[in-house]
């Protein structure tokens, strides 16, 4: 059985539908692994948690969905709305991911199905072939990193951005994302590869090309079309944008 690891798809469902094509993903056949980042950023994050609740109930045992930690700010976001973790959310991607989930009364209804599913999801996984996080294992003071069974709560299996870890890591093959492939390490657009490392995340919403890799051959997947990244510019909330008060007011439904 071959493992196929896709990267941070970041509402980019139409690239997400054709990885799938590409890879020849095949159901109970094929173990497929999402790193993490499914929503934000893009523009239908909505449609691709629903993806991912069909894969997942399609092929329960051979699917495998990582929280990353656009998933965990979309959680806190509406656990406490209106605080300054929710500010942070929607400035970096979480409007886009609020404008997927806006009816047509202007209301956000996110399906209680969606925050179930989300807020299940586990911090890794671990096959035969490699370790999965979103980001980057718990690092120790000494400077070794830890195996993530032994500190599963730890905040850098999602957010770690570590230089260290990157040039200095040498366990077990660990699959991450998190980290764009050319904004630290690599070239924009390539999937980043050394012996005990694969950074799959090549920033589909930034660079219009999404990746997944298969073990244990490392083949590379790639869909898209690749356009030279743009600094970011500051984001204006406009008419099309979903308001705060439709948020707040609207999260289930009414």
């Amino acid at each position: 059985m071959r493992t196929l690891v896709v990267g941070d798809i970041h509402g980019k469902l139409d690239l997400f539908n054709e990885l799938l094509v590409k890879m020849n993903y095949k159901p109970h056949e094929d173990f497929l692994v999402l790193i993490g980042d499914l929503v934000d950023r893009g523009e239908n994050s909505k449609g691709v948690v629903e993806r991912a609740i069909e894969l997942k109930k399609e092929a329960p045992d051979t699917v495998v969905v990582l929280q990353g930690n656009h998933e965990v700010m979309m959680l806190n976001s509406v656990a406490r709305p209106n605080t300054e973790a929710s500010e942070g959310w929607l400035k970096t991607g979480g409007l886009d991911c609020l404008k997927s989930y806006t009816n047509e009364q202007g209301d956000v209804e996110i399906p209680p199905e969606h925050i179930e599913f989300i807020s299940s999801l586990p911090a890794w996984y671990e096959d035969d072939h490699a370790i999965y996080v979103h980001a980057s294992l718990p690092k120790m003071t000494d400077g070794s990193f830890l195996h993530p069974s032994f500190s599963p709560d730890s905040a850098e299996l999602m957010w770690g951005r570590n230089r260290r870890f990157f040039s200095e890591y040498d366990g077990k093959l660990v699959v991450f994302g998190h980290t764009i492939a050319g904004q630290m390490f690599g070239e924009w657009g390539q999937v980043w590869q050394r012996d005990e490392l694969i950074a799959v995340d090549t920033g589909a919403y930034m660079t219009g090309v999404l990746s997944a890799v298969e073990l244990p051959s490392r083949q590379v997947f790639q869909v898209g079309e690749f356009r030279e990244p743009t600094p970011a510019k500051p984001r204006r909330e406009s008419a099309e944008q979903p308001k705060k008060k439709s948020w707040l007011f609207g999260l289930f439904g009414k």
